[in-house]
């Protein structure tokens, strides 16, 4: 990063990866156009500063930018409308992007931050830094209570929301992260390290390991993006906070069902078991049931339920057969959750003969989404009365692959049983 100046008054400001290179093209006074030529007679110091990575000198450059308002960085200043960041004075404040005629033509309340030099680059800048403070921009003006039960937002599905949307965390704790934010795209890299240090430090003693986890990912992350080595990239790929994928996979997964059924944000999900039917015109059906632990399938203790009370096409029947016969066995192990092969029906046929505590939920097909019942009243008349929350995961989410891992490998084995079933039938 450097800058020109004449008597204390920053004339430009930029950036470079070779500053000598850099500084050498403003001596070819010829090549110079007349603005640029009229910048270096006016010059009489040169000043710099060495950063770490590509990312840091970028924040660095807009929030001075925005300190001295240099007259020659006209890239950021006139015909190309800069993009700034505005932080809203609300309950709970949202992050947005605004044009500099937004600001010259209505008055803006909170914090403005910028000028950036794109908007590409803006948005480089905030894929980045919500990994590490998470935002949310669907609160606004609503009180915690008012949100508590209330749809969450698209980024709390990625783990990029805190939780202001579904009224999981307060306005005060909230406003405290959003300050680390506007320090960090300040450049302030050294104090928010050092006070999510000091925090991290605090959660430890006060033996709050989950808070001093999450702290410790956002200083690895911090760390990450700002070093020598850190590139910005069109395609840019971060890495995982948590580390290995499935347990990022678990970690969203478990989220999902604190939020919509209301679960422990502890809860266990060691073992999940998958279920599907298989049958040709409800003959010879096959029900599956694939387990898997802590994220991975255990072969051993896969089972099949060869369905011999129907032979008409039923498969809600069939499915509700299959649970009813997986509860006369204990000493399998107690399941923390079911996941459904199918839609509302088949999701509808399992919670009917369903009766141990682990939830269940289903996943259906095209798009591939997962289908979650918020409310279940079981009347006398027999039929459930059932409320649902449909989710739509990206189709890169983690959650998402392991959900779909699990309808897969229970409609392989549920297949092959099909298939064997059938052969031995055909050579009798």
């Amino acid at each position: 990063m450097y800058w020109f100046l004449e008597n204390d008054q920053v004339l430009y400001v930029g950036k470079a990866k070779d500053l000598k290179k850099r500084l050498r093209q403003y001596t070819q006074l010829k090549r110079l156009p007349t603005k640029i030529k009229r910048m270096v007679h006016e010059a009489a110091t040169v000043k710099w500063q060495e950063l770490e990575s590509e990312f840091e000198a970028l924040l660095i450059e807009a929030e001075l930018i925005r300190l001295h308002q240099p007259n020659y960085n006209s890239l950021l200043k006139d015909d190309k409308s800069p993009i700034y960041l505005q932080l809203t004075n609300e309950i709970y404040p949202r992050l947005l992007t605004v044009r500099k005629r937004d600001l010259d033509h209505r008055q803006l309340s909170g914090t403005i931050l910028g000028p950036f030099p794109s908007a590409y680059r803006l948005r480089e800048v905030l894929k980045i830094v919500r990994k590490i403070f998470p935002w949310c921009n669907q609160a606004g003006q609503s009180s915690r209570q008012e949100l508590v039960g209330s749809t969450a937002c698209f980024y709390y599905h990625l783990d990029q929301c805190p939780g202001a949307c579904v009224g999981a965390i307060s306005p005060v704790d909230y406003r405290a992260q959003l300050q680390q934010l506007v320090l960090f795209l300040r450049g302030k890299k050294k104090t928010v390290i050092t006070n999510l240090e000091r925090e991290l430090k605090t959660a430890a003693e006060q033996e709050k390991y989950e808070i001093a986890a999450e702290l410790r990912d956002r200083l690895q992350l911090i760390k990450s993006v700002t070093t020598q080595q850190y590139q910005l990239k069109p395609s840019l790929v971060l890495p995982q906070l948590t580390g290995q994928y499935r347990e990022q996979a678990l970690l969203h997964l478990r989220k999902l069902l604190s939020t919509y059924l209301y679960l422990p944000k502890t809860y266990p999900l060691s073992r999940i078991e998958g279920y599907d039917v298989s049958n040709t015109s409800g003959q010879l059906a096959s029900v599956s049931m694939v387990t898997f632990v802590n994220g991975q399938p255990a072969k051993e203790h896969y089972r099949l339920f060869n369905i011999r009370t129907l032979d008409t096409p039923n498969d809600f029947q069939m499915l509700q057969e299959a649970v009813l016969r997986r509860q006369n066995h204990p000493e399998w192990g107690e399941p923390d959750l079911l996941v459904i092969d199918g839609g509302k029906g088949q999701l509808r046929a399992a919670l009917q003969g369903w009766y141990w505590p682990a939830p269940v939920i289903s996943i259906a097909k095209n798009p591939d989404r997962i289908i979650l019942p918020t409310q279940i009243e079981r009347p006398e008349s027999g039929r459930l009365k059932i409320k649902y929350q449909i989710i739509r995961l990206p189709a890169n989410h983690p959650t998402l692959h392991l959900i779909q891992h699990i309808r897969d490998e229970s409609h392989r084995f549920s297949k092959k049983q099909h298939t064997s079933r059938r052969l031995k039938k055909m050579f009798k």
